[in-house]
């Protein structure tokens, strides 16, 4: 019986030795020459944290709610002022989820500009290809056809997304059940803008965040003018394309360094 017992130690231990033998074998990853940056985006209304079917009070003190909060943004780069430290060709915002951001690999520096457009180029959106298709991208894809971001009834996607409902009585005191979209999507409408100020440091092998924030309900109005959501309530870009001009330009200036 010692004898046995001793013979089923020693398996036992050899078993345990190969285990770690074989845990050994596994070889660390080279070593990064890159930095991971992550762009996070932090919606609000009227200060507070955005989240889709929560009521709100919009523009005009409308009392309303999202249902569908989405954009693209195209040709995404990060400056350290005088050269590119990375770039990203497109990124689908889409509010109804959970996580609102993206990430890209990038080299060291210290980040203090970003670049992006609005919606698609010409390329992305598949217009200057007449045999385009967006079943040429996997599920994954942001331009993958599974993302409900592209008209199949025209040439070309959304490049921004907003549906939900208003209360239009007089006294505001109804459920919000009238519903408005606004649908742009065209290649005069890309838009390039640029935010600047930022002071985030890239180190290779660690990841690096940088925060914007929006104020959705400044999709509706400028400094001039306010959208009238009872009157201009729904536009699928060519049917008023003034409506999803000025829809589209208000998101692009709502988006800000946090």
């Amino acid at each position: 019986m010692l004898n046995r017992a001793i013979l089923l130690l020693f398996l036992g231990l050899s078993l345990f030795s190969s285990c770690k033998k074989d845990e050994q074998i596994v070889e660390p990853d080279p070593e990064a020459t890159t930095g991971t940056v992550e762009i996070r985006f932090n919606p609000t209304v009227n200060g507070s944290t955005f989240q889709v079917n929560q009521e709100f009070t919009g523009p005009n003190n409308l009392k309303m709610r999202y249902e569908a909060f989405k954009f693209y943004l195209s040709q995404i780069q990060l400056s350290n002022g005088t050269s590119i430290l990375g770039s990203k060709d497109v990124a689908l915002i889409d509010f109804s989820l959970s996580d609102n951001s993206f990430t890209f690999e990038v080299n060291e520096g210290v980040i203090n500009q970003i670049n992006f457009g609005v919606g698609l180029t010409k390329e992305l959106n598949g217009t200057n290809n007449p045999n385009f298709t967006p079943s040429i991208y996997p599920i994954d894809n942001p331009l993958s056809i599974y993302k409900g971001m592209y008209w199949t009834w025209a040439s070309g996607y959304i490049f921004s997304l907003m549906e939900g409902r208003i209360d239009t009585s007089a006294a505001q005191d109804q459920n919000p059940d009238y519903s408005f979209f606004y649908h742009s999507g065209l290649d005069t409408l890309y838009s390039s803008y640029s935010i600047a100020g930022f002071n985030a440091a890239v180190v290779k092998g660690q990841k690096t965040t940088i925060n914007l924030k929006i104020e959705l309900n400044d999709v509706f109005r400028n400094d001039t003018d306010t959208i009238n959501m009872r009157q201009d309530y729904f536009t699928h870009t060519t049917d008023n394309l003034d409506l999803a001009r000025k829809v589209i330009t208000n998101l692009g200036n709502a988006i800000r360094k946090q």
